[in-house]
């Protein structure tokens, strides 16, 4: 009677924690061979959420981030007004309502990072399938690849908690561990360089190269193609960003 193979041990959420930080490869490897589990992605997901509600809350309730916030929205509405898009009377109001209605200003902003983040990770996934299915030629299926990417919000988590102490000691809203703290004095949405600068963030990086290192594992590739397959949708992804908040703030 011909043995069965034993099958490999399913890796535990705790370890895939530890090692997406100090060993990658090790973590894509024990995702590759394990059963999928949704609490591998759910996890970070639930935690991003949160922790973008606590950046949001600190945005508004912090008084020199919140007149930038509110600058920003009445440089918008300027902008409409001298475009002929709205009425002077009609920006201020909206100007009043946005100081008045914090409350709800709050409410809109984690509703909208929420919804934000969900399509992130689900988009972000199938992305990352259609690549490594027509291109890469892997095997794994849509659920695999949100492992993979929902893994990868571990990395963005840290980053995440690492920007809100920035936004505390610098008090801007622009502060991220990115190439634009360079210009921070004077950082401006509607500059272009400044926007590719915010792109440049540390942790970002950080996320597309272990986000590689999972495509090679699932794809049985060279790491090397899997970090360059990981930046190449970066780079599309940064230029589309950037050259469209261009011609939103006519930068």
């Amino acid at each position: 009677m011909e043995e069965q193979a034993p099958s490999a041990p399913t890796i535990s959420v705790s370890d895939i924690i530890v090692n997406v930080f100090a060993s990658p490869a090790e973590a894509y490897e024990g995702i590759r061979t394990s059963p999928t589990r949704a609490s591998v992605w759910v996890i970070p997901l639930i935690l991003t959420i949160v922790l973008a509600i606590g950046s949001i809350w600190f945005s508004f309730t912090n008084e020199s981030i919140r007149s930038q916030i509110a600058d920003q929205q009445r440089e918008r509405m300027q902008e409409q007004v001298h475009a002929g898009k709205i009425t002077q009377e009609r920006a201020d109001q909206i100007a009043d309502g946005m100081e008045k209605g914090s409350g709800m200003m709050i409410a809109f902003g984690i509703i909208g990072a929420s919804i934000m983040i969900c399509i992130m990770l689900f988009a972000g996934s199938l992305f990352l399938w259609l690549v490594g299915k027509l291109g890469l030629k892997a095997d794994a299926g849509y659920g695999k690849y949100l492992e993979l990417y929902g893994t990868s919000f571990w990395i963005g988590i840290l980053g995440g908690i690492v920007t809100v102490l920035l936004l505390m000691t610098f008090n801007s809203m622009y502060a991220s561990p990115s190439a634009a703290l360079a210009v921070l004095s004077n950082y401006s949405p509607k500059n272009s360089l400044h926007r590719l600068l915010s792109s440049l963030n540390i942790f970002s990086l950080w996320q597309m190269v272990v986000v590689g290192i999972g495509l090679s594992k699932f794809s049985g590739k060279s790491i090397g193609v899997g970090i360059g397959t990981a930046f190449g949708l970066w780079f599309a992804w940064v230029l589309i960003s950037v050259f469209a908040l261009a011609s939103m703030f006519g930068g």
